[in-house]
């Protein structure tokens, strides 16, 4: 999906095709117009799809709205391993959104999470 502007549109069709996929691992979605709709498709599809391993979402505008749907989404998935979601319009609201998410969720290696806007309480509550 390299240089496509695909936004909220595009990221619902595909997850409407993830939800029946067994084999794709890895999304890559990094900079392609999302808000927190697009982010919110990806929270629905974080609850059913089993094989994604990582999903990089980074410089997208999905704001604190976004974050807590896919927070919403992780709560349920044990099979994400990284999830990248840097410049994407966070702070210290879904800062803490993600550290509530992880203490339930064990299956999260790696949160890439730079440039956004989280100052010392957002990082304490991560």
């Amino acid at each position: 999906m390299s240089d496509n502007q695909i936004g909220d549109e595009g990221v619902l069709s595909v997850c409407e095709g993830l939800q029946c996929n067994k084999t794709l691992t890895k999304l890559n979605i990094k900079r392609r117009g999302l808000s927190e709709t697009g982010a919110s498709c990806l929270g629905e599809l974080l609850k059913v799809n089993n094989s994604l391993k990582e999903l990089v979402m980074g410089r997208n505008q999905i704001d604190d709205e976004g974050v807590l749907s896919v927070c919403e989404g992780l709560q349920c998935n044990k099979t994400l391993t990284k999830l990248h979601i840097r410049e994407c319009g966070i702070s210290v609201k879904g800062a803490s959104c993600l550290g509530e998410l992880l203490k339930v969720n064990n299956s999260l290696k790696e949160l890439v999470m730079g440039r956004n806007q989280i100052d010392d309480e957002g990082v304490l509550s991560v």
